[in-house]
């Protein structure tokens, strides 16, 4: 089992825990993380854009596509956008992706928030553990604050 650090946006946080957005979905290049490096029973830690890692989900099921057209990216957009609710941007700034990961979520569990030391870009990173808290949020902990229901096992996957 791996860890993985992934940078949502707010709003994202808050459609994960209402059971809303089932799959994570990153588009970018073969060979770029989460893509060949995410499998299926890897914990996913999700930290909000510029803010603290929020929650944790265990990926129940993982799919790679590669050599992608922007065809088969709106093919991948009209069978789980509604699961993986991407706003149109998302989709549109994506349409030439070489490459797609959907991580279908698992268990989720809802963390005290904490701040990670993160300074560059990138919008996902294979971790060697677990985040660690910063120094000055030491103390505060990542114990589990909620337990979410399992998302339902027939959806996907």
């Amino acid at each position: 089992m791996r860890h993985h650090l992934a940078i949502i946006y707010r709003p994202l946080v808050r459609l994960i825990l209402d059971g809303r957005k089932t799959i994570e979905c990153r588009l970018g290049s073969a060979g770029v993380p989460p893509h060949g490096s995410l499998e299926a029973g890897d914990l996913i830690w999700f930290k909000e854009v510029g803010g603290p890692v929020r929650l944790v989900a265990i990926a129940r099921s993982v799919r790679c596509f590669q050599s992608l057209s922007p065809h088969e990216v709106n093919l991948i957009r009209t069978r789980f956008d509604e699961q993986i609710q991407a706003p149109r941007s998302f989709w549109q700034a994506h349409r030439h992706a070489q490459a797609a990961t959907l991580a279908w979520l698992g268990e989720i569990c809802e963390l005290e928030p904490f701040q990670i030391a993160k300074r560059d870009r990138r919008g996902w990173v294979v971790l060697d553990g677990p985040p660690v808290p910063c120094p000055k949020a030491a103390g505060r902990g990542h114990p589990p604050t909620r337990m979410t229901r399992p998302l339902d096992e027939t959806k996907g996957g």
